[in-house]
């Protein structure tokens, strides 16, 4: 299905933007990624721009994984069977959230002590918490093959930008916070702090401060771009603001 196609379908649903479905689309068919993971769906809008390109390859498979008790409507689902295509996705539901499904994903493909990679992309888009989402970056590392990418949304989203008092943001009470976990953007600090330190990850970008991007490279070149661009065709045919190269011995 046409990237125009699906958003005229699904477009008005929150919560991707059109520049970001977009882009999934794109990265998609230009890299021909057939075995993705969705950390975090809401109403699956996104999971319809990634299955409206699987379809277009003509093949593949977006695992979208969320919690159970969640009230989002239209659901993932409704919506991908709207859509005509539900086989190209598989929504789970957990209880205790994704952290747990990577658990038993990495036991599904754990062999003689060895996890295989089994995903070309992976998008993480859940609570935005350090704990929750660093360990899910190390988790889902263990299940992503070389050259594949991991995207991190809601790169400066805060605690502080949504407070009232009594809040809880999926789960996470803003009481229980200290006042440098309420103003602090914690996907930030997982992307700068984790996922740029980290020895597989060579080509960064930090798009429109809103989505941080990671290759695994597993080479020792790091080459970080922060880019303002709207669709993978704009990011190949320019890189927009501040990039620098470094070799690492």
């Amino acid at each position: 299905m046409k990237f125009e196609e699906i958003y005229a379908l699904v477009g008005h649903v929150p919560y991707t933007a059109k520049d970001h479905g977009q882009y999934l689309y794109d990265l998609i068919l230009q890299q021909e990624m057939t075995d993705i993971l969705e950390l975090g769906i809401a109403h699956g809008t996104a999971t319809c721009y990634i299955a409206a390109a699987l379809q277009e390859l003509g093949r593949g498979c977006v695992t979208a994984v969320d919690l159970i008790d969640v009230d989002f409507q239209p659901t993932a689902e409704e919506q991908l069977k709207k859509v005509g295509l539900d086989k190209y996705a598989q929504v789970v539901r957990m209880k205790s959230g994704y952290t747990w499904f990577l658990h038993d994903e990495i036991a599904r493909q754990t062999k003689d002590d060895k996890c295989q990679e089994v995903y070309d992309l992976c998008i993480i888009d859940g609570p935005k918490n350090w704990t929750i989402d660093g360990a899910a970056f190390f988790m889902a590392d263990k299940l992503l093959r070389k050259d594949g990418w991991m995207i991190f949304d809601d790169y400066d989203w805060t605690y502080a930008s949504v407070s009232r008092d009594g809040d809880t943001t999926d789960g996470i009470s803003h009481r229980s916070l200290s006042e440098a976990e309420m103003k602090i953007p914690q996907v930030r600090e997982v992307f700068q702090l984790l996922v740029k330190q980290h020895p597989h990850y060579g080509t960064l970008k930090v798009m429109n401060d809103s989505w941080g991007m990671a290759q695994k490279t597993m080479t020792a070149e790091k080459n970080y771009t922060i880019a303002f661009e709207r669709t993978t065709r704009d990011l190949l045919a320019r890189v927009a603001t501040g990039i620098y190269r470094r070799l690492r011995s």
